[in-house]
This record gives structure tokens, sequence and C-alpha cells, in this order.
């Protein structure tokens, strides 16, 4: 089957759900193309320069001419004749606000290509005219391309559960999660050392924004500190908030304490950072889905993160790590001094792995995929 799979950004250094999507399509015999813009997402500006010559994949990326980028939503109008000159068996859209989307899915019904479209959204932005732009396509383009496609997913059940609740949206959705590549994800020895102290070592991976919560697993190692002296926190990431967190910290006196790792890291070399932790938090206030929570489950390790977006799927408190509610500081210092003996986090960590090879593995999301683009479930 020749695929075509539509996103606004794409990067290999990143390597997020579209790679790990089209490379399990690939393996499953597909011919698999990526089109995508030239423009840079917010979390590529960190990694402008980079080499990304060390990846291999199968599939083919198409870079289309990006003329324009309005509110890091890129116009590709090539994308539109691009899917008309092609013989597509099917177009995979990723996300319905995305006008790259907009383009190949009105080309797909011109051709009369059968689409599905995935959504990832659990909220809606802060940012009033981001918030006020999407309700506006909400109603108007999204409508049109959510009520027109053949399939729709949904990433996680938030993501369902907000298209039915905030947006209106009365079709059927499938939910089928984002993978991770657990040959590659895995327990192991890290090679380099990132994480250089600590009797317990904590770990996040995010963007330095808001809505991340990074400000609430600060104030959370005051008591951890109190409690587990040699703790220490390391955060990867940049972003908006770098130098309000950067405050936090020396105003909360944690400075031997939490550690930014400024230097970017490829995605290939995560599974030896995340070997070198002992617990991987994620304090998100909101989240789409949260593959860093994947990332680290399929590497081992308890995970505990706050009850919103895909975290909500992917985590089984107890059993895997910990579910907390977000903005709650306390209740995080609390999960995290539980894990301060190694027998439950290697027990914690041994089922997170188990669940995450069983479920989130991407050889299995290929095949729901694979079974999703039958032609009798396309209309064909």
């Amino acid at each position: 089957m020749k695929i075509c799979i539509v996103v606004p950004f794409f990067t290999p250094f990143v390597r997020g759900n579209e790679f790990g999507l089209a490379q399990s399509l690939i393996e499953l015999g597909n011919d698999v193309t990526i089109l995508t813009s030239t423009a840079k997402a917010p979390r590529e500006e960190m990694i402008r320069g980079k080499d990304y010559n060390f990846y291999s994949y199968d599939f083919k990326v198409k870079y289309l001419p990006t003329p324009l980028n309005v509110g890091e939503n890129p116009i590709v109008p090539s994308v539109f004749t691009h899917i008309l000159k092609n013989g597509y068996d099917v177009v995979l859209l990723q996300e319905d606000y995305p006008i790259i989307c907009h383009l190949a899915y009105f080309a797909a019904r011109l051709k009369r290509t059968p689409t599905v479209l995935s959504t990832e959204r659990t909220y809606y932005p802060e940012d009033l005219t981001k918030k006020t732009s999407l309700k506006i396509l909400d109603k108007t383009a999204n409508k049109i391309m959510r009520n027109g496609v053949d399939v729709m997913t949904a990433h996680c059940t938030a993501a369902k559960e907000f298209m039915i609740k905030e947006v209106g949206v009365k079709r059927e959705i499938k939910i089928i999660p984002v993978g991770v590549d657990t040959k590659l994800f895995k327990q192991m020895k890290s090679k380099e050392q990132h994480l250089t102290s600590g009797e317990l070592k904590i770990l996040t991976v995010a963007r330095l924004h808001k809505y991340k919560g990074l400000n609430y697993l600060i104030n959370a190692m005051k008591t951890v500190h109190e409690e587990i002296p040699d703790a220490r926190l390391y955060i990867l990431g940049k972003g908006p908030e770098e130098r309000n967190l950067g405050n936090l910290v020396k105003n909360l006196a944690l400075e031997d304490v939490i550690e930014f790792i400024k230097t970017p890291i490829p995605n290939h070399k995560m599974p030896e950072l995340y070997a070198e932790c002992d617990v991987y938090v994620q304090p998100s206030i909101v989240e789409p889905f949260g593959i860093a929570v994947l990332e680290a489950m399929a590497c081992g390790k308890p995970v505990i993160g706050t009850k919103v977006g895909g975290m909500i799927d992917t985590i089984v408190d107890g059993e895997t790590g910990f579910l907390v509610n977000p903005k709650d500081s306390k209740e995080l210092a609390e999960r995290i001094i539980m894990l301060k003996d190694e027998k439950p986090r290697k027990k914690l960590g041994k089922n997170a792995r188990e669940r995450a090879v069983k479920h989130f593995d991407w050889k299995e999301i290929g095949l729901e995929y694979q079974k999703l683009l039958k032609p009798s479930n396309l209309g064909g």
C-alpha cells in the first residue's frame, strides 16, 4: 500500500510519532512518504545546525517549499498538487488544524483518495490569539475535514474526550496510541554520564514552558531534599521559562539539588540518559500525550506523572509508577519519597517495561493502523 503521512513539522533528531509510525508501516511492507514543511517547530529551535545523518530509515521524506509560517502553522501550497500528481492509496493527516493538512485533505477528496485523521489535542492553548484562531478553525475548516475523512483516530482517551466534549465532534473516534521503539528504548548501561551525582537521581525531559508544570516539581524538591538530602533532580530542555525556573531554584536555595542539562541529546541517545536515572517525573499541567513517559517506561524506569493527556492511559497507578494531580507539589514530593528505596523502584520499573512492550511497541501500533487501513474500513 502506498501511504502518505502529512505533518506540519518533521525532524529525525526528535523521532516523534510520525517517525515511528512511518517506520512501523514500512516494516509491514508498505511504501511510506512523509510530506512536511521546511519550517521549524519550537522544539526544533534548540537543535538548529545539528547533524541528522546518523539516523537511518526506510521511508521517504519530502520537505516541500514553505513560503510562509503563520503562528507555527506553515502554509505549503505545493502539498495540494503533490497529492494530485502522486497515486497514494491513503493519506494520513496528523492533526486537524494545520493548513498543510487542510490542503492535503482537499486534494485527496478531489482525487477520491481515502483519508485518516489523527488528533492528539487535549486542551485549548492559553494564548488568547491562538485560542480564538483555533476555535474559529474548529467551526470551519477543521470541522469540514473532521466530518469528511474516512476514519478519525485519537492518540489517547483524553484527546477523544476533548474532541467530543469541547469541540463537539459527534462521529466515531478510534483510540490508537503513540508508540515507542522498545528495541531502542530498553534497560542498558550508559556510556556517558550526564547525571553526575545523587543517591536518588530524578529526571524530567520537557520544553521549559509553563504548561509543563516544572515549577511544581522544583517546589516539590524542597521537601524531597529534606527527606533525602542526596536526591538530585535533572531537567533536560530549553524554552521560554528557563530564566524563571532558574530563579526559582535560586530562591529555594536548591542550586546544589537541581541541575539543568542544556546540551540537546538526540533521540537515539536518550536510552542512555534514562538508564542513569532512578525515577522519571512528568509534572505537566496539560499534555497531548507524553511520549517521554513511554520512553522511560520502556527503559524500565518507574514514572510519576500527572492525571492529564496520554499519561492517564500509559501509567498504571501503583503498578508502573504513580499518577498525581497536576499543580500539586506536595503529592509529587510524597510519591518521589516513596521511591527512595531500590526495591519498589525495581518492581515498578519491571512492570513499566512489560507494559510498554505489550501495549505500546511500534510493531503493535503499526499492526493497529494496518487493520484500520483495510479497504473495508476506508469505504472501499
